[in-house]
């Protein structure tokens, strides 16, 4: 089984480290995309060779179509390898696996006709999802906007000016879900395909709400995909009325030393909560959490050993 971690990093690249020797093997390759706000020396001078950096960086935004540019020019980095990987794991600087390396690598082994990739029909009002995501016109969160979007963006909402979703998406049904996924290799040729044969649906997809959570979810629904389709392996935990999850502290850990991880029943997804092989989101401060969550995997792996 090989795997190629897809890791989007923006600061703490102590963590980082922490996160890559986790999931380290032979079969395992590590991608990483560094904001290009970012100091770039912090995380090579950590890491070094041990991971494949992108020569081209995107300066990232919240919510902005330059995280689907960071996760595609991930994605081509990792196909210009000469290995033929089976699965693509997009995971963000905060993330961190909550099962031994050898419990992943076998779940993927046993589960190798699935896309692990959330997606729910827009709209869904109660998870925060509304039409208007791909109904009206959204300015791009990151330079040169960054500074007066929100304010413009509220001015031009009163104005009655509509897109025309379904003509922008090639009528294909708009999905939402989480921005991280595990994805087959065929899957991920199908999205690259799709978009170099449709600009036209990318360049609608730049001026959405969250395209980050739209564009893999929307393509693969509306593809033979779909029966193989999933749910995220990443566990978050949201508050109500929040646009962003929660910073994992102590009282998860029950939840996370658990042989088999259950999603958090509030990670803002109507789907059933089913299994998980990494969380997110962890502080930079908290060292002693990820000590702790050390020493329950190491524990599971224990238990595996003596199965």
């Amino acid at each position: 089984m090989r795997i190629a971690y897809l890791l989007l990093a923006h600061d703490n690249p102590a963590h980082l480290v922490r996160l890559v020797n986790r999931l380290r093997s032979d079969g395992n390759y590590f991608f990483v995309h560094v904001d290009k706000k970012a100091d770039f020396r912090n995380f090579f001078d950590v890491l070094g060779s041990t991971v494949k950096f992108c020569s081209t960086r995107h300066d990232c935004a919240w919510g902005d179509i330059s995280l689907v540019d960071a996760t595609l020019t991930l994605l081509y980095a990792a196909l210009e390898e000469d290995v033929e990987f089976d699965y693509f794991v997009l995971l963000s600087g905060s993330c961190y696996p909550i099962q031994p390396r050898e419990y992943i690598e076998n779940f993927f082994y046993l589960n190798c006709e699935k896309e692990f990739i959330e997606a729910f029909p827009l709209p869904n009002v109660e998870f925060g999802k509304p039409i208007s995501r791909v109904s009206r016109f959204w300015f791009k969160k990151n330079r040169p906007f960054l500074y007066f979007k929100w304010r413009l963006q509220e001015i031009f909402h009163l104005l009655p000016i509509f897109r025309d979703y379904e003509r922008g998406l090639l009528g294909a049904r708009p999905m939402a879900g989480s921005q991280w996924w595990a994805l087959s290799k065929n899957a991920v040729k199908y999205v690259l395909e799709f978009l170099r044969a449709n600009p036209k649906f990318y360049e609608f997809c730049m001026y959405v709400d969250c395209p980050d959570e739209l564009v893999f979810q929307t393509i693969l629904w509306n593809s033979p995909f779909m029966p193989n389709m999933s749910h995220s392996l990443t566990y978050t935990h949201w508050l109500k009325g929040k646009g962003g999850p929660e910073i994992l502290d102590a009282m998860h850990l029950a939840a996370l030393g658990s042989p088999i991880v259950l999603d958090s029943m509030r990670n803002n997804c109507p789907g059933e909560k089913r299994e998980v092989l990494f969380a997110r989101k962890f502080s930079a401060s908290n060292e002693s959490l990820l000590d702790e969550v050390d020493r329950l995997v190491e524990r599971k792996r224990e238990v595996m050993h003596q199965a």
